[in-house]
């Protein structure tokens, strides 16, 4: 099983209280100007579920509240953008690997060349996403082509 990302975003382990961050959601809701009913139309995009209840991973959470942080008052949650996913950039991830036929060791020096770490998991999100670009573009310069071995496994 993959280790749990650490840092400023991530703490060490999940904090079991998240009355401060949904409380936080609430003001931003209320900034948006955002009923339920809207915040379910974003939700169902962003998540897959019309409800923040069914939000069980601490990670998503922070995510949807970076993403509705950024929002502007008023916009319409049927055409802004949703929050990247951690686990969808890490599934992008292993997928370009496997396109380049690169092993873990190979991901890792290219993750150091480029990125200075050693572990995608060191990664914020955005990084994790500009990791992941650097990966597509060099699927481009290969023509694509590549085995299908098994990439990057943290």
């Amino acid at each position: 099983m993959p280790e749990q990302p650490t840092g400023p975003e991530r703490p060490e382990e999940d904090p079991q209280d998240w009355s401060a961050e949904l409380a936080h959601l609430d003001l931003q809701m209320r900034r948006l100007g955002w009923d339920r009913d809207r915040e379910a139309v974003y939700l169902e995009r962003s998540f897959g579920h019309p409800s923040r209840d069914r939000i069980t991973v601490y990670a998503d959470l922070i995510a949807y509240l970076q993403a509705i942080e950024a929002l502007a008052p008023g916009c319409d949650p049927a055409s802004v953008a949703v929050p990247l996913r951690r686990s969808d950039l890490l599934d992008q991830c292993n997928l370009l690997l496997e396109q380049l036929g690169w092993d873990g060791s190979r991901g890792r020096s290219f993750l150091e060349k480029h990125l200075g770490v050693s572990s995608r998991q060191q990664l914020k999100d955005a990084d994790l996403l500009r990791f992941n670009m650097l990966l597509e573009e060099e699927t481009l310069e290969q023509g694509g082509l590549g085995s299908t071995a098994p990439g990057l496994k943290d």
